[in-house]
């Protein structure tokens, strides 16, 4: 993963239209012919657990951008999950690997979530691919609305044609926004990918369409906030570059048990319990290079497997 995208990107208003209208036009025909499951007799609880594993790995007509290991790690995760057979269900659970990860088939797999998922179910999206940071054809950062970079850049990670269509990309905001529609009791966000430190944004206010911010808490939406509880585990720093699959390796063997092991031992590995397992190691590893980040909005614990 340790790499920069080659050259440098135009980035225009073309950006907007391919990626937001012709994408999400054929993922609302796509939808269509998906009709909402009923859950009474699937559910063993009154929450359901919903996943999208999400590894591009394999890159069109760029053999040398290949990452193997981000399917491995993929796999990993997938395993681990129907390992836990009280929260999770492999029907419940979509992978979409290597030639299948396109930005088209991703926001069809976010809007799948939002059909299927209701106000009492957890869900979890794992994204895995190269990552970068946007800039103009000067080279300079580039922030598209909403105006909401520190450093005026907006990240981005790469789809499977990212390599041969510059225009082949999902930034932190257009992620958002498809996450912010999800309704859940709480979602976790897992990005492996170089500069994903950038991929901490708030939860968008769906009544307002604004973000949340530290001030919005000061206004009185904590509540609301809390309602829609987000935890994001990055692989790295929003400025820093992340290495290999080291992160998806550390937090899946946390939720094999290790979480729970130098946790409270309650007997389930949590989201913020696997994290506060793999960040030291990761940044062990690297010697210090790669420093995972988190940004935790859920209330409590976030249930990711049983010990």
């Amino acid at each position: 993963m340790k790499q920069k995208m080659k050259g440098t990107m135009t980035v225009v208003s073309l950006v907007c239209v391919v990626l937001l209208v012709t994408p999400v036009c054929t993922a609302g025909l796509y939808l269509q012919g998906v009709k909402k499951k009923n859950n009474t007799n699937q559910r063993t609880s009154q929450s359901d657990h919903w996943a999208l594993l999400f590894a591009v790995g394999t890159y069109y007509n760029a053999p040398d951008e290949d990452r193997p290991e981000m399917l491995q790690a993929c796999d990993d995760l997938y395993n681990t999950l129907v390992d836990s057979p009280q929260l999770w269900q492999p029907d419940h659970i979509h992978t979409v690997k290597g030639s299948q990860a396109t930005g088209q088939n991703l926001i069809k797999e976010l809007l799948r979530l939002k059909q299927n998922s209701d106000s009492e179910d957890y869900v979890l999206v794992y994204i895995t691919t190269h990552g970068s940071q946007l800039r103009n054809s000067n080279g300079l950062p580039l922030d598209l609305p909403p105006k909401d970079e520190a450093d005026g850049a907006d990240e981005f990670l790469v789809m499977y044609d990212g390599f041969d269509k510059w225009y082949a990309f999902i930034w932190d905001d257009m992620l958002n926004f498809f996450l912010s529609i999800i309704p859940c009791k709480g979602m976790c966000l897992i990005v492996d990918s170089c500069y994903s430190g950038g991929f901490n944004d708030p939860p968008i206010d769906d009544v307002n369409g604004k973000q949340y911010t530290a001030e919005s808490f000061s206004k009185g939406f904590a509540e609301d906030v809390a309602a829609q509880g987000r935890v994001v585990l990055m692989s790295a720093e929003e400025n820093t570059l992340s290495y290999g699959s080291i992160f998806s390796g550390y937090l899946t063997s946390g939720f094999q048990g290790w979480a729970d092991f130098f946790g409270n031992g309650d007997g389930i590995n949590s989201a913020e319990e696997s994290f506060a397992f793999a960040q030291p190691l990761v940044s062990l590893q690297t010697g210090g290079d790669q420093n995972p980040t988190i940004y935790d909005a859920y209330p409590g614990e976030f249930p990711i497997t049983t010990s």
